[in-house]
């Protein structure tokens, strides 16, 4: 099709450890929270029965290494002034030879990976596509990790540590503090609006969300370079994320 070719990611099932920790910091959470192992077993055979039919089909892939490559391509293409047009946009960009070109994208973003994986991946996951003139579209402003759908694809290990890195925090502040350790930061904020003001809430937070990581990710990258002087290393981060509860009573009207 292209200079370079539909790249498969590695299909797998999700690390158990990671698996492990994810389920031990939930469960912690629950109990704290007053359920009870009855509750907490019931639950969890219920869910699982109601799940089985959700994951078929579905197609499980450990990214590994090149999902950080992925992230960095995409946030490049936004950023970076020769590879947007004058609206800001992204530009379309050549596969192979000529400029700008998708192998230029990944030497700018100081990928470590392959630029035909990279690609493959990203056509993959739906945040680029190839166009009519064989040339690489921007289809989402950042990787996405997937859908568990049939006929869709999930990077497990991308889902399951974002699931661990805010599980983490909120067991710290709700089950580990105990005056010695300073909590984490956790802020979260829910109203009930009309129903009709979802798609406006979601582009605001779209919009303020990508500002604030696209700071903190700089931040991240600026002093990933850094060396430690104890020799040792801690991966950090942020998220933020739309919150959606689902409809509540219809408010009486204010006189």
């Amino acid at each position: 099709m292209s200079d370079f070719a539909s790249h498969s990611s590695t299909v797998g099932r999700p690390n158990q450890e990671l698996v492990d920790e994810v389920v031990r910091h939930f469960v912690d959470l629950l109990v704290a929270g007053g359920s009870n192992i009855d509750m907490i077993q019931g639950a969890t055979m219920r869910a699982l029965a109601s799940s089985v039919q959700v994951n078929a089909g579905t197609t499980f892939t450990e990214l590994g290494p090149i999902q950080r490559d992925c992230m960095e391509v995409m946030c490049t293409w936004r950023r970076d002034t020769d590879f947007v047009d004058r609206n800001g946009e992204p530009l379309r960009l050549q596969q192979g030879a000529g400029q700008p070109s998708f192998a230029s994208l990944c030497d700018r973003a100081n990928c470590k990976s392959d630029p035909s994986a990279i690609l493959g991946t990203l056509i993959d996951f739906g945040a680029v596509s190839i166009d009519m003139d064989e040339k690489v579209v921007s289809e989402t402003p950042t990787f996405l990790l997937g859908r568990a759908q049939a006929g869709g694809r999930l990077a497990v290990d991308g889902v399951l540590k974002q699931l661990e890195g805010f599980l983490q925090v909120v067991h710290r502040n709700v089950c580990s503090v105990s005056g010695e350790k300073k909590p984490r930061f956790e802020r979260a904020c829910t109203v009930s609006v009309a129903m009709e003001l979802e798609p406006v809430f979601d582009r605001l937070v779209r919009s303020r969300g990508q500002v604030f990581i696209d700071s903190v990710d700089e931040w991240l990258e600026r002093n990933a370079l850094r060396e430690s002087a104890s020799g040792r290393y801690v991966e950090l981060g942020a998220g933020v994320y739309f919150i959606n509860l689902g409809s509540s009573l219809k408010r009486s009207k204010k006189r």
